[in-house]
Order: structure tokens, then sequence, then C-alpha cells
């Protein structure tokens, strides 16, 4: 009720604008009418905008949002890229890394590390810097920040990369007909 006596007077001083002559009388229409109108239109703004992506529910499971999925599918990612590094006796740890990875696969979760993939501008990937390498001969991913994190078809989490740039100032040739100077 409010909010139509706020919307009212919001109609009522923007005819307050123009001369007497051109100004508009609201309709007269029943407050049944009214009421049934203000539903409609509640029910397809919230229609509109959907269910949040954060409160989605992944495959039923009560609890268990998009967002939470992948946070721990990164953070699954992370606990693999840092045991691959573990000697052989920490064989253990890494086991559980890998039944966990396994676990998220079968599960229909594809997690996608861009390290040392080429980057192009038209790839889906938020870039969060751009770094002069030598040694390259394109743009790269040098460092995965994030992985993309995909549930079926759809991408969950959009990776964030660091680019490798190839360093311009150690490899610029000379330009033609520029003279070299002798000392």
């Amino acid at each position: 009720m409010r909010k139509r006596r706020a919307t009212e007077a919001r109609a009522t001083v923007r005819q307050w604008r123009w001369p007497r002559e051109f100004r508009i009388r609201p309709a007269q229409w029943p407050d049944d009418v009214l009421a049934l109108f203000a539903e409609v239109s509640a029910a397809e703004t919230a229609e509109a905008e959907g269910p949040a992506r954060d409160a989605e529910v992944v495959g039923g499971a009560p609890g268990l949002s998009e967002r939470s999925l992948a946070d721990v599918a990164t953070s699954v990612w992370r606990l693999r890229v840092r045991t691959a590094g573990l000697p052989d006796g920490m064989r253990s740890t890494t086991r559980h890394v890998e039944k966990a990875w396994d676990a998220l696969a079968q599960a229909g979760v594809e997690i996608k590390d861009h390290l040392n993939d080429p980057f192009d501008s038209g790839l889906s990937i938020s870039v969060v810097a751009f770094q002069p390498t030598p040694g390259l001969e394109r743009e790269r991913v040098i460092e995965t920040i994030r992985p993309s994190v995909y549930l079926g078809d759809r991408r969950i989490q959009m990776a964030e990369v660091i680019v490798g740039t190839p360093d311009s100032a150690a490899e610029t040739p000379p330009l033609p007909g520029a003279r070299e100077q002798r000392q």
C-alpha cells in the first residue's frame, strides 16, 4: 500500500511539470484489479531475475551451491598442484588428492588449468596481469591463479591467469637501414 502511494505521488509531481490543460488524470481502477496488476508484476520480476547463482543447488543436493562446488574444485586443484612436487615418500597424501579429483570428475565437474596455453584475447578467462617474459614467441598463460570449473557443459567459475608476453626489448631486431654506431 505504501509503495502504491509513493508511485501515485511521483506520478502527480510529474504531471505538475505541464500546464493544466496537458495534465493526465490517473486511471480509476478498482482496488482488486490494481492488486492483481501488482501481483502479476511482482511475479514477472521474480521470474526475470531468476534465482541467485549462489543459491542454486547442484544436482538436487541440498546446501551445495555452484559457488561452493567451484570453491571445493579450486581447493582440490591447488592441492593437486602442490602435491605434484612432493617426494615419493608422501604418496599417501597424493593418493587422497587424486581420489578427490576423480570423485569430482565422476560427478561431472571438469577443472581446467590453463598453464602454458597460448593466449588470445577472445578466450573466456580473466587476465589479472600481463608480464613481459623472455623466451616467449607469443602470449602464453604463465600462471593460473584460479582454474576454470565446468559442471557438465556450463562454466561455474571463470579462470584467473597471468599472461606472459614476449620480451620486446631483448628481441627487437634492428630497423632496416639503421646504421650501427662505432666507437
